[in-house]
């Protein structure tokens, strides 16, 4: 058996060597099992949650030197807001999660250390509804909250431990190559223990048990998750899909699901137009012939259809296009989304003046919406106003502290001559994405900088330090 410090070493060594850390991943969403027992005690702590941090950062990390993430706002807005009001219902509430979208074409999803949760756009795009999509967050989620990393090495010898890295690795090559990843799996679950793959099953059914409470508690209905479940096998009748082939999907499966759904409230909505809207944008963000969308007997006349077919418009140059089909949806129903898009197709335009109107307008109807701010952001600088820029990013942090803001502040920073300033937010841009050294560097050029006042001097040694601290605590 492991000692702490060893299964510690060993999963440090794995991440350098594969580029993932610590991932609980999940291709597929297994049923609940009544009988099953609660294995995910939270009390129990594997690593301490300054380990835990770091592993996930490290995680994080590896996947954004490796695979491909959709960076667009408005999409990843979504899924953060959904995905942390259903952390908020779970025994993890306290806890900070991640979430984030790859670009893949396989339907996956998997939970990493410290709360970080990844989703494949092609599982997004089978999702019919919000609550197919939320069934499989508030999977993941379970993961996490019952802690089935720190658990798997708790119960685990050496053997177990190389199993949980094979299927690392599988996660990794497999979104590269399905077939090479499925051949690093099936090699590794073949020299160890059938024990091993069924104490991955059991925290397969803890998650979904787990995840169906989360769903009722969020005021989301879990019926989703079957829903989801008859899509997969559909699609896979073998239950083949991805990697996890050692755990199929059974009708039966689903009937317990089914079950267990009894016990919730079935009169809680399954979709909402946030997710129609989001489903919309990812499908022309992702569509190599846009052009398509532009024919009313592909996208329809109804509300989605016609957003599409804006955004359609607006990726192929033809904001006219998008304007006239924008103006009138906007007068037919109330979404922010509409007229961010409005605004979007007269900056395609070259009309940052329109588009700035609209978007002062909306900040009123929803302020500290960031997606607001973050388009506002944009049309003031080419505007030729960083000075308000800078204004709102800064209040905007008051309220949240991702990446993209302290990326949005260092273009504003310099393009209004503040390059200290400028370098300080780049640095603290890396820091949040987990390139520590790059933020190191980014905090020394601005140290660099002979105007600096000694409070900022101050505040960039001190967030220097602890980035330091914390790649020393990792190579410890």
């Amino acid at each position: 058996m492991f000692n702490r410090l060893n299964k510690i070493t060993l999963l440090k060594r794995f991440c350098s060597r594969t580029a993932l850390s610590g991932v609980m991943a999940i291709s597929v969403i297994t049923a609940t099992h009544a009988n099953l027992p609660t294995l995910g005690d939270p009390t129990l702590d594997s690593f301490s949650s300054r380990e835990e941090q770091q592993l996930g950062l490290a995680f994080y990390r590896s996947l954004r030197a490796n695979l491909t993430f959709i960076e667009d706002l408005q999409i990843n807005y979504y899924l953060t807001s959904i995905g942390k009001r259903l952390a908020s219902h779970s025994d993890a509430a306290g806890d900070d999660f991640h979430f984030f979208i790859i670009k893949a074409p396989t339907i996956n999803a998997f939970a990493g250390p410290a709360g970080y949760i990844g989703i494949h756009t092609q599982l997004i795009l089978e999702a019919k509804n919000e609550s197919q999509l939320a069934s499989v967050l508030a999977h993941e989620i379970a993961h996490v909250s019952q802690r089935h990393l720190a658990r798997a090495f708790d119960n685990s010898g050496q053997s177990t431990a190389l199993t949980i890295a094979t299927l690392l690795a599988a996660i990794l090559v497999g979104t590269q190559d399905s077939q090479a990843g499925q051949a690093v799996l099936m090699s590794g679950i073949a020299s160890n223990q059938q024990s091993s793959i069924n104490f991955t099953r059991s925290n397969e059914y803890e998650a979904d048990r787990v995840g169906i409470g989360i769903l009722a508690d969020t005021g989301i209905n879990p019926e989703g998750m079957v829903e989801f479940f008859e899509i997969l096998l559909d699609k896979s009748p073998d239950g083949g899909i991805e990697y996890l082939r050692t755990h199929p999907l059974s009708s039966n499966r689903v009937s317990e699901a089914k079950d267990r759904l009894q016990e919730k409230s079935e009169d809680l909505p399954k979709d909402n137009l946030d997710f129609q809207f989001t489903k919309a944008r990812l499908i022309i963000l992702l569509s190599q012939q846009p052009e398509y969308y532009l024919d009313d007997e592909v996208v329809g006349k109804g509300l989605i259809g016609q957003y599409q077919k804006a955004l359609a418009a607006i990726r192929v140059q033809e904001p006219d296009i998008a304007i006239k089909i924008l103006q009138k949806l906007s007068k037919q129903h109330q979404h922010p989304w509409i007229p961010l898009a409005l605004a979007e197709a007269y900056t395609v335009k070259k009309d940052d003046k329109e588009a700035l109107k609209i978007l002062n307008g909306l900040a009123k109807l929803y302020p500290g919406y960031l997606p607001v701010t973050m388009a506002q952001v944009m049309s003031l600088n080419n505007n030729n106003m960083p000075e308000k820029s800078i204004a709102l990013l800064k209040n905007q942090l008051q309220i949240n502290d991702y990446a993209i803001i302290h990326e949005a502040l260092a273009k504003s920073y310099y393009a209004n001559g503040q390059i200290s300033a400028a370098l300080e937010s780049t640095g603290n841009q890396y820091a949040r994405q987990g390139y520590i050294e790059l933020a190191i560097q980014q905090y020394d050029n601005a140290l660099n900088q002979g105007n600096i006042s000694l409070s900022t001097r101050q505040r960039l040694e001190t967030a220097k330090e602890e980035l330091k601290k914390v790649i020393r605590e990792y190579k410890d």
